[in-house]
């Protein structure tokens, strides 16, 4: 009997914990090993531009792989086949990696194929491979399923053609033809074919993708997924965009997914498409069968129409299969299907990265066609510039110039500035290059976009280019509490845009909460406008759309400047030391070793006391408490905010430099060091300044999800004396002169109102929640003694520190400190 295409099924026989999949995988990572090709090499330069500047070889959780795949479940065997499962060491994780998405292709090619040759009624592939007779009979039929020519004998152009992952046709070996006769017969137990009345039953209904979805979600480990960027769409949010965007189906009008992945927002087009010609032709296949001309209309119709690109072939290969399974059913009936997703870069032309002859722009191209589109809808890359590899942050500079997107200045850029992201890039170049004029943009964006300071500046222009068209905010869809990507620590949300229209402000801006991630929240309409009414481009500030006039009044520059705390350049565990005792020849101390983005040595030695310092570290960071839990060694100068000039560092302090002098080479191989401090003494830190220093000082964390304010006075440490604390990069100082001025700031930072003001516009929980700019629109006014409501703040601090320091403060006071903020 044949086997059911289900989920669970197609998981049990082709997930990673199949004996088929741990033998393939590890034949294709030995072939690739052993034949260091021309795929590889172009894979290699290929997976740079998909996935940012770290090497393949360099990523934790691939090396992980590796070991995943050799014993991820003692009680899997392998099975017969050879050589079965990878052994951890000689393999490069990179190889590993290449080969599992060569055969997940190769599943998912075979597929496409079943898929056809079933609607076709002809011999599948799979059927072809086992009843070859020898290894060159089989290798025969891998070479016209990776050239399409199997699929061209079933009547449909542009699904596969030799890509990246065909490169193991070319090396065919017994280990080899062993495994892929061993996956065809697996294949041939399922028999995907249609009945009278369309798909069988127990297939359950084609056009559902999950399968490709859950197939890939457990060939390739949740970790590695992350790592690489890769969150598939749910089906809920590609037809939240769709409904957005008013796009219905109309085949009188064109539609691309320029960055389509595995092809979600395509097949539900498809399935819109497919409602809206049965309701205008006046053809309905349950009714009557409609006629094979009409029926090729629909499809010539559907091709020219529905245009999906991405630059990841892996993800084209997924994207094609679901195109054709979504107009399966209509094979019988037409004599050509033409699958219009192609391989290409819709941002750049891909050949000047050198990726690969087979995705060049012309690629592209040829399925955007000449024409434009109505409708540009997708989930464009999420990357960072700083995660672009160097030749694609150089290729794309003038874009991001063209386009407004570098509209602050390198200081600015530097505190947040330049955390620009891939996907404003391509909403502004598809927005210019494929969408018609008063044609609509639906993309699934990061919600950062709209309410951080820097990243989102030059996006908030909505203009293309300094004198091109404008584009219309219609409608943001915040889902950042929604999650609908699941674990992935990220802020979702998704935008409509119109081309040829200007924004007028308000726009409306709903929030999506108390949801699943299934799409089910609860959407609360707001409005959303420039925080600073002076500059369009700054971060919006969200309100209810009646209470815009009260959140109005509370904006306005503080009094007060803010800075971010010292930051090691991720070498926590040089930096940060636990005190030991103190020797006569000064401290003993022992650096936190595994503190740091990088793993360090484990040193216990002597350094002298000068440069040590109380460290408050996030965590050790609570309204109206803060205890430091570790010391920080710095060997800075506030005033210069350089390090210490060397030659003075070693007749002052030759203890501490001969130990920060161990770790040398990674010290001076820190990003911040490298790109601003590459000239200073190699220990340099970075954001310290004499504020750092303040003996009296308010702190807060950011990235928190409320304004959690703590009064930090020096330390009298009974081993080093009386130090100044220093909180890590991830809280913020404000300085202050008087205990009396520190407790009036702590007050009304901690007070409800401010906390629904920075609410209101940054991202609760996001790297923007917090951070020093937020006093640019927080009216924070200074401190006057004289003042009598100044003073009672000032008191309610206090006697909140002293109740939070033996245990909870009282609610009472918690409501008079929220009372006399708003007063205030």
């Amino acid at each position: 009997m044949a086997k059911p295409f289900v989920a669970e099924q197609i998981v049990a026989d082709f997930g990673r914990r199949s004996p088929l999949a741990q033998t393939l995988v590890g034949t294709l990572a030995e072939a690739a090993r052993a034949h260091d090709g021309v795929g590889y090499r172009r894979w290699q330069r290929l997976f740079g531009s998909l996935y940012g500047h770290q090497p393949a070889d360099q990523r934790a959780s691939l090396r992980e792989l590796v070991k995943r795949y050799a014993r991820d479940n003692e009680s899997i065997e392998p099975g017969p086949l050879e050589p079965g499962p990878i052994e951890p060491g000689p393999l490069e994780p990179g190889k590993v990696l290449f080969a599992l998405q060569t055969y997940y292709a190769v599943l998912v090619k075979l597929l496409g194929a079943q898929v056809a040759a079933g609607r076709r009624t002809q011999l599948s592939p799979a059927v072809l491979l086992r009843s070859a007779s020898t290894a060159e009979e089989r290798q025969r039929v891998i070479w016209r399923l990776e050239n399409g020519e199997l699929l061209a004998a079933c009547g449909v152009a542009g699904h596969v053609e030799p890509d990246v992952f065909s490169w193991y046709a070319d090396i065919w070996s017994p280990a080899l033809d062993d495994a892929i006769g061993r996956l065809a017969t697996t294949w041939a137990d399922y028999e995907i074919v249609p009945e009278a009345d369309g798909i069988p039953s127990q297939n359950g209904d084609l056009s559902q993708i999950d399968r490709l979805k859950v197939l890939y979600h457990d060939v390739l480990p949740r970790a590695v997924r992350h790592e690489l960027g890769e969150y598939y769409t749910p089906d809920w949010l590609a037809d939240h965009v769709l409904d957005q965007v008013a796009y219905q189906g109309e085949l009188d009008g064109r539609l691309i997914d320029p960055a389509c992945g595995s092809g979600t927002f395509l097949m539900l087009a498809i399935r819109r498409a497919t409602k809206w010609f049965t309701s205008n032709s006046g053809s309905n296949r349950k009714a009557g069968d409609p006629s094979r001309q009409t029926i090729e209309r629909f499809c010539r119709q559907v091709s020219d129409a529905i245009v999906g690109v991405d630059l990841n072939p892996l993800a084209v290969v997924a994207a094609r299969t679901n195109y054709l399974v979504a107009l399966a059913d209509l094979l019988p009936e037409v004599e050509h299907l033409t699958i219009p997703v192609r391989c290409g870069d819709t941002i750049l032309d891909c050949r000047a990265l050198g990726a690969s002859d087979s995705h060049s722009d012309a690629d592209t191209e040829a399925a955007v066609g000449s024409k434009g589109f109505d409708w540009v809808v997708g989930n464009p890359p999420w990357i960072a510039w700083d995660h672009l590899p160097e030749a694609y942050r150089e290729a794309t500079k003038p874009l991001w110039q063209k386009y407004g997107l570098f509209s602050l200045s390198g200081t600015a850029g530097r505190h947040g500035g330049g955390k620009k992201d891939l996907s404003a890039l391509m909403t502004y170049a598809v927005a210019d290059r494929l969408l018609n004029d008063k044609g609509k943009l639906g993309f699934v964006v990061t919600q950062t976009l709209f309410q951080t300071k820097g990243a989102g500046h030059g996006f908030r222009r909505f203009q293309i280019g300094e004198d091109g068209p404008r584009l219309k905010v219609v409608r943001v869809d915040d889902l950042a509490d929604l999650r609908p990507f699941g674990e992935a620590a990220n802020w979702t949300a998704t935008v409509v845009l119109q081309k040829g229209r200007a924004t007028h402000y308000p726009v409306p801006y709903v929030k999506w909460t108390s949801g699943n991630g299934d799409g089910h929240g609860k959407q609360r309409p707001l409005v959303a406008e420039p925080i600073d009414a002076a500059d369009p481009c700054s971060a919006w500030l969200v309100h209810p759309a009646a209470a815009s006039s009260d959140v109005r009044q509370l904006v306005g520059p503080s009094d007060y400047q803010a800075f971010l705390g010292a930051n090691t350049g991720g070498a926590n565990g040089v930096y940060w030391l636990e005190v030991i005792e103190r020797t006569e020849r000064g401290v003993r101390v022992r650096n936190l070793a595994g503190k740091g983005k990088r793993t360090v040595e484990s040193v216990e030695t002597i350094v002298e006391p000068d440069l040590l310092y109380p460290l408050l570290r996030w965590g050790n960071v609570q309204r109206w408490r803060a205890t430091p839990s570790a010391w920080l060694l710095l060997a800075q100068d506030p005033v210069t905010r350089s390090g210490i000039e060397e030659t003075r560092m070693k007749i002052r302090c030759p203890l501490s430099y001969a130990y920060l002098r161990q770790f040398a080479e990674l010290l001076r191989s820190r990003a911040a060091y490298r790109r601003y401090q590459g000239e200073q003494a190699f220990y340099s830190m970075y954001n310290v300044g004499t504020y750092t220093l303040a003996p009296l000082k308010v702190v807060w964390r950011r990235m928190d999800r409320q304004i959690n304010a703590v009064v930090v006075p020096s330390l009298e440490d009974p081993v080093i004396g009386l130090r100044p604390v220093v909180p890590q990069e991830t809280c913020v100082v404000l300085p202050a002169s008087s205990l009396e001025e520190a407790h009036y700031v702590c007050a009304v930072l901690n007070s409800r109102v401010v906390h629904e003001l920075v609410a209101a516009c940054s991202v609760r929980g996001g790297k923007g929640f917090g951070t020093p700019g937020m006093l640019e629109f927080v009216r924070l006014l200074r401190f006057v003694p004289e003042d009598r409501l100044h003073r009672r703040l000032g008191t309610l601090s206090q006697k909140a520190h002293d109740q939070a320091a033996i245990g909870a403060v009282d609610d009472d006071l918690v409501h008079e400190i929220d009372e006399r903020a708003m007063e205030l």
